[in-house]
C-alpha cells in the first residue's frame, strides 16, 4: 500500500537534508560483518525498503520495493569529514529507493540518511539495528509509521483561519503554478553542491563532565537541553531566535519515518543577567510551547495545508531555479527567503534510546550531525552515550569560518565554565 508523503513534502526537494552518524565500535567487527548487519537493517525496515514515486501531477508517496536501494559499502576512508563532504555532492536516488547509505571502516561506522528516511532518532533506531544484525540477532520487521492528520489530540487542531490563508495561496498557485519532476529534483541538488560544502565543528564532553553538567543544570532549575540552547544564545546576543525539533511518537514506537514536531523561541541573551537567569527565561519559554498542543503541533498540520507542487517551488525558487510571485511571497512568509531565514537550530536527541553493548561489540563517540535546511543557517547536533556527550555544530563553506569557529568556542566556553 503506497504511504503519500504528508508532513514530509518539505523534504523532497530539500538539497541539504542529510542526517550523518558517525560511530565507532569496539570489538573488532571486520567491514565485511558490518556491510552484512547494515543490509540485514534495511530489510527490517520498510522505510529502507521503499522508494519516493513522484507522479506527473505531483503527487508523491513511499513505494515498498523487493529489494532495498540502500547501500552499504565498505571503505578506507576514516576521515568523518571527507565521507561527509564528498557524499553530499551525490544526490541520493530516491526514485530508486537509495534513501541511506552506510561505510563500513575499520571499527568505524558512518551512516548519511536522507530525512525521508526518517529523522534523527529513527536513524538512531537503524543504528541499532545494524548493531543488534551484528552481534547475531534475527531482526523483527517494522513498519512505515507516518504522521498523518489524524495523528493529533482534538485540542491541537489548527483555528480555520489558517486554511483560509492556506487556500489563498493555493487558488493562486492553481491558476500559474506547474509540477516538478526528478529532473528538477536533481537540477537543485546539483546547483546548491556546486556553490556549498559542509563545515562540522565538535566538541566531546565525558561522562562526567556530563554528570556535573546534569547536577548544575538541576541546581539551575533547567534542562540539558535549555542549557545547551541558552549557551549558544549566549555565544551571539544577535541570535534572538532558536528552533528546535521534537519528538512526536505519541506511541514510543521505534519504526524509521518522520515523527518529529518542531518549536522555535524568540529570546536576545540579555548580558545584564546572569546565565541562570537568561536559562530560566529560555526554559519557561520552550516549555510554555510544549505545553501549549496548538504550538507543539503547528508546523506539522501548519505546512501540508499548502499544495504539495506549491512546497516544491518554493525549495525551487529558493535556489534561483523558478520564478513566480506566488511562490516568491509564501518563500518570504516562511522564512526561505528574504531575509527571514532562521540563523540557528538545535537538534538533541539526548541519552540516545538504544544500548552501548551488542554482545561483545560496543558503539562510542557517537557523533550526531543534522542537516542545514533551507530555512535554517546553521544546526546544532547533540547526543548523549555512556561515555559522554557529543556536540556537533554544521555550517555551510559560504559561512564566515572564522566567525563561526569563534561562535562555537564562545559556546563551548560558556559551558565548560559551568563545570
Amino acid at each position: 500500500m503506497r504511504k503519500e508523503l504528508w508532513s514530509e513534502r518539505v523534504d523532497l526537494f530539500d538539497p541539504n537534508i542529510y542526517i550523518a552518524f558517525a560511530v565507532e565500535i569496539e570489538g573488532n567487527p571486520s567491514k565485511e560483518s558490518l556491510v552484512a548487519a547494515a543490509e540485514a537493517a534495511f530489510a527490517a525496515n520498510e522505510a529502507t525498503m521503499s522508494r519516493i514515486v513522484l507522479e506527473a501531477d505531483g503527487t508523491a508517496y513511499y513505494e515498498r520495493m523487493e529489494a532495498s536501494g540502500c547501500k552499504a559499502e565498505i571503505t578506507e576512508q576514516q576521515d568523518f569529514h571527507a565521507l561527509l563532504c564528498g557524499n553530499e555532492k551525490k544526490s541520493f536516488d530516491i526514485g530508486q529507493g537509495e534513501l541511506v547509505r552506510v561505510f563500513a571502516g575499520d571499527g568505524r561506522l558512518f551512516i548519511m540518511a536522507h530525512h525521508l528516511a526518517g529523522d534523527g532518532k529513527s536513524i538512531t533506531y537503524l543504528l541499532e539495528d545494524i548493531m543488534n544484525a551484528l552481534a547475531g540477532v534475527t531482526l523483527a520487521g517494522k513498519g512505515l509509521p507516518l504522521i498523518t492528520a489524524a495523528s493529533f489530540p482534538k485540542n491541537a487542531k489548527l483555528p480555520v483561519f489558517f486554511k483560509w490563508y492556506a487556500d489563498k495561496f493555493n487558488r493562486k498557485w492553481k491558476k500559474s503554478g506547474r509540477a516538478f519532476g526528478w529532473e528538477d529534483y536533481r537540477r537543485i541538488h546539483k546547483s546548491y553542491w556546486e556553490k556549498h560544502s559542509s563545515r562540522v565543528l565538535c566538541e566531546s564532553f565525558s561522562a562526567e563532565e556530563v554528570k556535573e553538567l546534569r547536577t548544575r543544570t538541576k541546581e539551575m532549575g533547567i534542562s540539558m537541553n535549555t542549557f545547551l540552547t541558552t549557551a549558544f544564545l549566549a555565544a551571539d546576543t544577535a541570535n534572538a531566535c532558536i528552533g528546535m525539533p521534537v519528538d512526536a511518537r505519541a506511541d514510543g514506537n521505534r519504526g524509521m519515518a518522520n515523527q518529529a514536531t518542531g518549536i522555535s523561541i524568540d529570546y536576545a541573551y540579555q548580558s545584564g543577567k546572569t546565565f541562570a537567569e537568561n536559562a530560566r527565561v529560555v526554559h519557561g519559554k520552550v516549555q510554555e510551547k510544549l505545553r501549549r498542543p496548538k504550538n507543539r503541533y503547528f508546523i506539522l498540520q501548519f505546512m501540508p495545508l499548502f499544495l504539495p507542487t506549491l512546497i516544491d517551488s518554493v525549495l525551487m525558487h529558493t535556489y534561483d531555479l523558478y520564478e513566480n510571485e506566488t511562490t516568491h511571497k509564501l518563500a518570504q512568509i516562511l522564512g526561505y527567503k528574504g531575509g527571514k531565514t532562521r540563523e540557528l537550530g538545535i537538534t538533541n536527541l539526548t541519552r540516545l534510546d538504544i544500548p552501548d553493548v551488542y554482545g561483545g561489540y560496543q558503539i562510542r563517540n557517537v557523533l550526531f550531525v543534522p542537516p542545514v535546511v533551507s530555512y535554517a543557517r546553521h544546526i546544532i547536533g547533540v547526543c548523549t552515550t555512556g561515555d559522554g556527550m557529543r556536540v556537533s555544530y554544521h555550517f555551510m563553506s559560504d559561512a564566515d569560518e572564522e566567525k563561526e569557529h569563534a561562535f562555537f568556542e564562545r559556546a563551548v566556553k560558556t559551558m565548560r565554565e559551568l563545570l
